[in-house]
């Protein structure tokens, strides 16, 4: 038997020992956790000193990463959640690292989501619940329409601006949205307004419609001697209050990520998106390289990749790479009976996306690595085939 065979048997014997340990944990708990191994399915072997236990993680990591995390839930899988470091707590070696950085996790955005139509329901079902204030209830049916799932029999124009709109107003990119919408005014003063800079970009829509600027306006609300009154005589509302709090601390965590100062040779951010799905049409994840620089030298185009979780095909990755006009898609599936049957369906892909490019090339491949890697690949040194992407 292999050093590899030992390692996995070693792995399981730990995972055995560790449920008795994990039932001592609460959600909130914060630990110094080290990452021993990373599964395809957004599970990790961490390392807690005491003890080793698989825990869900919708973070990027890999082994060896050395992280700060936070308990969300130990009800069946262990669930962690990354949190910066403070300046008084050791600093992770992950924490140093210019890395990628995640967007709300879909678990954060579910829970608020069901929060959102629970709160819904008790207003309808109970008439002695007061109604929301009407800046609060602006920004909850707001919320609710962000949350909305992609449909994925949407035509792709729709898709391709409902995910556009996601990204860009998922909370991480708020501030600098901002002081880019209020430069432009600036340099429009007194001058000709600027045809590129609409309603759609000022700072006000840019508030109105950005998740972070809605969670932030919630955290006021229920900071406030009526919205903590209100949080707590009605445990609905309470559950609203405390889902938002646990979302803008993920969006906060992803921010601190992006403002890790980065080498000279690494020119972009990764950044990791979770897409809301309907029911039943398992999990999406969707990564994005933005440039931190100006480019300068030769054109080297824009690339995305995205893993989608199907139930019946299992874990499919697509990796889009857009070079002037024209875009190639590479499509990385577990076996050679489904490279068949994708290789099939290649046409219709193709014919899709011929409408929007000049030249489109579809690639089937089979690589169960590459689909595993999926969310440490990014975590690398700078300068390694991290290229730009624009939605």
């Amino acid at each position: 038997m292999g050093e590899s065979g030992l390692m996995e048997i070693g792995s399981i014997m730990d995972l055995l020992r560790g449920p008795p340990d994990t039932a001592a944990l609460k959600p909130g708990d914060l630990l110094n956790v080290k990452v021993l191994e990373v599964f395809a399915d957004r599970r990790a072997l961490v390392d807690l000193g005491r003890f080793r236990t698989l825990a869900a993680v919708t973070f990027p990591v890999a082994a060896g990463d050395e992280i700060r995390v936070r308990v969300q839930e130990t009800q069946g899988q262990l669930r962690l959640q990354l949190v910066p470091a403070s300046g008084g707590d050791p600093v992770p070696s992950a924490g140093t690292a210019a890395g990628p950085a995640q967007a709300a996790a879909v678990e954060s955005l579910q829970q608020l989501q069901v929060r959102i139509d629970q709160l819904a329901g008790a207003l309808q079902r109970l008439p002695g619940l007061p109604p929301l204030p009407p800046g609060l209830r602006q920004v909850v049916d707001a919320l609710r329409i962000f949350l909305e799932p992609f449909d994925p029999g949407s035509n792709p124009e729709a898709i391709a601006r409902k995910l556009q709109e996601f990204c860009e107003d998922s909370g991480l990119f708020l501030e600098q949205r901002l002081a880019d919408a209020l430069k432009r005014a600036a340099d429009r003063a007194g001058g000709a307004p600027d045809p590129e800079a609409g309603p759609a970009g000022s700072p006000g829509r840019i508030l109105a419609a950005d998740l972070k600027a809605r969670l932030v306006f919630l955290k006021g609300f229920f900071d406030s001697p009526a919205g903590r009154q209100l949080a707590h005589d009605h445990r609905d509302v309470g559950g609203l209050a405390k889902a938002a709090a646990e979302l803008l601390a993920d969006l906060r965590a992803g921010q601190e990520q992006m403002a890790k100062p980065a080498a000279a040779s690494d020119p972009f951010q990764m950044v990791h998106f979770a897409l809301p799905l309907p029911d039943g049409h398992g999990r999406t994840g969707l990564k994005i390289a933005y440039r931190r620089r100006p480019a300068a030298g030769a054109q080297e185009g824009h690339r995305a990749a995205i893993l989608l979780e199907l139930d019946r095909m299992g874990a499919v990755r697509a990796d889009l790479t857009l070079l002037k006009a024209g875009l190639n898609v590479s499509i990385f599936v577990s076996d050679s009976g489904l490279r068949e049957h994708v290789n099939r369906h290649a046409p219709e892909v193709r014919d899709a996306l011929a409408p929007f490019f000049e030249h489109v090339a579809v690639q089937v491949s089979v690589s169960p690595r590459k689909i595993e890697r999926f969310a440490s690949e990014d975590w690398r040194p700078a300068g390694e085939t991290q290229v730009d992407v624009r939605v």
